[in-house]
């Protein structure tokens, strides 16, 4: 599997490098960023360097993964996508769920680039990578995040706990259904 670079109309989605992890130490330090991640916490510099490793591993052991968003217009990284595997982060669920999210600056929120992002990551998800389906924890009250589930044709499947006990809501969206979008 080729991690060739995505394009959507306004964004490269690039695959996740050593390149990208001063990204992820930027968003993971912001409280807006991370208010709906975990904890709700901001992150040190080591675990975000921690988390960026293991994103590079995955990639190298299943040809896919996060992705660095970069505006075209400003050749600026604004944020990244992702597509993992779920690992431990919900232990109801079974770890080998697909996971779809998005992480974005803050200048940036309200226009639309979470979902492009996001959409061009389904578009790999249900085409090269071949998953049955794709989930999205979302926190309750993170509206924003919801809206953007919904725009991509998630649904709310249940609730369950998060890695630390947070309450989450899980969207999915099947293979099937995004064929038939």
């Amino acid at each position: 599997m080729s991690p060739a670079e995505l394009e959507s109309e306004r964004l490269c989605l690039q695959p996740w490098d050593e390149a990208h992890a001063s990204l992820l130490v930027e968003l993971s330090s912001d409280p807006r960023v991370v208010r709906w991640i975990g904890l709700g916490t901001p992150w040190d510099a080591k675990l975000a360097r921690e988390v960026s490793d293991r994103q590079r591993r995955h990639w190298l052991e299943h040809g896919f993964g996060w992705r660095a968003l970069v505006d075209k217009e400003t050749n600026e990284r604004i944020g990244f996508t992702a597509l993992n595997f779920l690992g431990d982060a919900a232990p109801a669920l079974d770890p080998e769920e697909f996971e779809i999210g998005w992480w974005l600056k803050p200048s940036v929120w309200g226009r639309g680039f979470a979902t492009e992002g996001a959409r061009a990551m389904l578009t790999e998800a249900f085409g090269r990578v071949a998953a049955p389906s794709v989930i999205a924890r979302i926190q309750p009250a993170n509206d924003a995040s919801a809206r953007v589930a919904r725009a991509l044709g998630l649904e709310l499947e249940g609730s369950t706990a998060g890695r630390y006990d947070e309450p989450v809501e899980i969207f999915r969206l099947t293979a099937d259904a995004f064929r038939s979008l």
